[in-house]
């Protein structure tokens, strides 16, 4: 090697201890955050805090895993996920949960793809705001933020995966690397359909901020195209092929039946579609919130860079078309996955224009974005403390609980069951498992093809005794045994 190279080599060392400083560093939170919240579901899931959910989307791992392609009994209107929402994420989970079969084992993959999230936000930030301080700092940001860890903590979620992907799938279509950007689109759309729409806002943003700057019309092109074939494909072809004619999942929770005839609704009668969208003051007030909330830890700078914004305009109009209120929860729940990386990017870019457009003296453009972003920081924290953090859900093991597991021990493994809420989680997969509540979304008749009934008197704020009561008139069914506050009925 020539003394020249020699020198550059040596040269460039500190710049890469440096930098390795700094992944060191990320790694650290990234496991921090891996560490607690795991801490907290395998809590919550040991605490019967969990709900029916993550049993319904486990048994369609688990069946995917024995040949049954994301087979599920749950719901009345389909037995598959693909005719509720399509879902493929779950089927890409089957071969983790081949190597540990606990719905902890999901959980895990779904903590460390959130918690890689930071990766994308850090090299964004770094890049854009050249300082590797800068990309720590929003990426400690993002890992902070309520909407992501609760939508973690929220059982098993696709919209959290949908969330690191996103940020993935944005941070190499702005570095121009086409095959991970497609990568982590379809990843992204793995996890459910209107993220097509999603790349079709992204399309737009490209257009409207790359065309003056040579992006390539492929950037643009494919993905318009691959969100809306594969928003089409799998809203007009695949759920109605695996459902109940004129079934939409969620239905319910749009005045309209589905988030077009809301919208189609509003459009053509205002006065009656309004009302059907705000019933109550109340839900005028909380709808109103919702985005000032979403951008308050970021401090509102995201509203700086409206073109990164147009990304999340559908999950936004989505939540807000809804008559669920957990929709439109900015803090709680798992519903703001498709809307948090924008936000993120946004809050990245506005800092850009801070630093760098706008005519600051030289102290004010090095001690403004570290100013901002300690602020947001310390904004962060305490909506994280005031909001409706899972920690104050933490309980102490009750006595009864040892009531309900020997009943449940008497069930087979395989025995097909409807179980109350909480304690679904807890029991092993199988291919006949119900809620045993008579929901649309999920089963009418939870009893029909149940072999087994596991009733806690408590249960649904004790409305599951009156379901018993039903089930108990038909002689076909029988009290196997009663414990404390613990039912077992079975099948003559």
């Amino acid at each position: 090697m020539a003394f020249a190279e020699r020198r550059k080599a040596f040269s460039d060392l500190p710049a890469a201890f440096v930098a390795g400083r700094f992944y060191f560093l990320l790694l650290l939170l990234m496991s921090a955050y891996v560490a607690v919240i795991m801490w907290l579901l395998a809590f919550r899931l040991n605490h019967y805090l969990d709900g029916f959910d993550l049993a319904f989307y486990q048994q369609a791992t688990w069946n995917t895993l024995n040949g049954r392609f994301l087979e599920v009994s749950g719901t009345d209107f389909s037995r598959s996920l693909l005719g509720t929402d399509v879902m493929l994420v779950y089927a890409l989970l089957a071969p983790f949960y081949a190597l540990w079969q606990s719905p902890l084992m999901l959980l895990l993959v779904e903590t460390v793809v959130v918690a890689l999230g930071a990766l994308p936000v850090f090299w964004l930030a770094r890049e854009r705001l050249q300082s590797q301080w800068a990309g720590l700092g929003i990426a400690l940001l993002y890992l902070l933020l309520l909407s992501v860890q609760n939508g973690n903590l929220y059982e098993l979620r696709e919209r959290p995966f949908a969330m690191s992907f996103l940020l993935f799938a944005f941070y190499y279509y702005e570095k121009n690397g086409f095959s991970q950007f497609i990568t982590f689109s379809v990843l992204a759309l793995m996890c459910r359909p209107e993220n097509g729409l999603v790349l079709i806002m992204l399309a737009l943003y490209g257009w409207l901020k790359h065309r003056q700057q040579g992006k390539g019309w492929r950037y643009i092109a494919s993905p318009a195209l691959l969100g809306a074939i594969w928003f089409g494909v799998a809203v007009y072809l695949i759920i109605p092929a695996n459902a109940a004619a004129g079934t939409i999942a969620l239905g319910e929770n749009y005045p309209g039946g589905s988030p077009q005839a809301t919208l189609f609704n509003a459009i053509t009668d205002p006065v009656k579609g309004l009302s059907a969208l705000i019933p109550t003051d109340k839900v005028l007030t909380d709808k109103l919130l919702y985005i000032p909330c979403l951008l308050l830890p970021f401090l509102f700078l995201p509203l700086g860079s409206p073109t990164v914004l147009l990304m999340a305009l559908p999950s936004l109009a989505l939540n807000l078309l809804s008559t669920r209120s957990t929709q439109w929860n900015a803090f709680d729940y798992h519903y703001q996955g498709s809307i948090v990386p924008w936000l993120v990017t946004a809050t990245i870019f506005t800092l850009e224009k801070i630093k760098y457009n706008l005519r600051l003296t030289r102290f004010l453009k090095e001690k403004t974005v570290p100013l901002l972003l300690a602020v947001a920081l310390v904004v962060t924290l305490a909506v994280n403390i005031a909001g409706p953090n899972k920690f104050k859900q933490l309980i102490k093991e009750q006595p009864q609980w040892a009531d309900g597991k020997a009943l449940l021990a008497q069930i087979p493994n395989d025995a097909p069951l409807a179980i109350t809420n909480t304690w679904a989680p807890l029991v092993p997969p199988r291919q006949g498992l119900w809620l045993f509540k008579r929901m649309t979304l999920y089963s009418m008749h939870p009893e029909k093809d149940a072999q087994y009934i596991f009733a806690w008197k408590r249960g649904d704020g004790g409305k599951e005794m009156d379901l018993v009561k039903e089930v108990l008139a038909d002689p076909a069914w029988k009290i196997q045994a009663e414990q404390g506050e613990f039912m077992l009925l079975k099948r003559n």
